[in-house]
């Protein structure tokens, strides 16, 4: 018996399934097409702190891109498929140079584009706070203020003038000023800067006049408690201190003064808190004091400790 018809039909059935092989998808060769480069890309406007870009989209045969954007600093970005614009914060009177590309899912990049600016420096001062008194004491006066509003990213600091007398408060908005004689009479005012300190116009002027001392308030605050160094003695004379709050009748918490005296001699006082760092001699043992005082001027007895570097 032939059999060539059957051994024909096998090869007809194999030669089938070598070309559905060849042309499945699975088995196409890999994507080497590049998208095409990200058109017009511009800078589309500058302020102080931020440049805004701009592009017309790329075109890929995968139908997806993401963009790389780099800068002339060594930053860079990496942004989804859509994404025609973009803005960058930066640092104000600096020149920067922007480079994109498009990448598409299997990694094949773009020619690139460049664009350049140059962003102008910061200028504008924060806006004017507005101050109010917030209370007065016989030794002190408290003061709020209205936040100043600024165009940059960083924080406004704060300048109190305590009888024109300029005293840098930081970033707070409120303050106290301490160590007023009783029965005087104080003007305050303020100004905010910005980072590159362009200062804001003064506040308003306020004038307070803290209170008479209570003749009839002779009660001492109580002795700070628990005064210690946990241990915290170095061996070049630095010590960690901290304590108790002491209570008074009338002077509350916050507004109560801590004298920090070390061998008799006053080493610093402290409004309110209750720890501090200071140093002493080296190689001799000190006798360290502390003692709270109200703002009627009464003093507590002395906490006492010795320590020795």
């Amino acid at each position: 018996m032939i059999s060539r018809p059957r051994v024909a039909a096998t090869a007809v059935a194999a030669l089938a399934v070598v070309l559905l092989v060849f042309a499945s998808p699975a088995a196409a060769g890999p994507d080497r097409k590049a998208p095409t480069t990200p058109g017009n890309f511009r800078v589309t406007g500058v302020t102080p702190y931020f440049a805004n870009l701009a592009w017309n989209p790329s075109t890929d045969n995968s139908g997806s891109v993401r963009y790389q954007i780099t800068v002339s600093n060594g930053e860079s970005i990496s942004l989804p498929n859509g994404t025609t614009t973009h803005s960058w914060f930066l640092v104000a009177g600096h020149s920067y140079t922007f480079t994109i590309r498009a990448i598409d899912p299997s990694g094949n990049r773009s020619g690139s584009a460049s664009t350049s600016a140059t962003l102008p420096l910061d200028r504008t001062a924060p806006t004017t706070p507005v101050l109010s008194p917030a209370g007065t004491g016989a030794t002190h006066v408290s003061l709020s203020w209205t936040a100043s509003v600024e165009d940059g990213p960083y924080a406004v600091k704060y300048t109190l003038y305590v009888d024109d007398a300029p005293i840098d408060v930081g970033t707070v908005t409120s303050y106290a000023v301490d160590e007023l004689s009783p029965q005087t009479t104080h003007t305050f005012r303020v100004e905010a800067r910005d980072f590159w300190q362009n200062v804001s116009p003064s506040s308003n002027t306020v004038t307070a006049t803290t209170s008479a001392v209570d003749p009839n308030d002779t009660t001492p605050p109580t002795m700070p408690g628990n005064l210690g160094t946990g241990g915290m003695v170095f061996q070049d004379g630095e010590t960690w201190l901290s304590w108790i709050a002491s209570t008074d009748n009338n002077t509350p918490a916050s507004r109560v003064v801590y004298r920090v005296i070390v061998n008799g001699v006053l080493d610093h006082a402290l409004l309110g808190h209750t720890r501090t760092i200071l140093y002493v001699p080296v190689g001799k043992t000190s006798r360290i004091d502390v003692v709270a005082v109200d703002e009627a001027g009464n003093e507590s007895a002395p906490a006492t400790i010795f320590v020795t570097p």
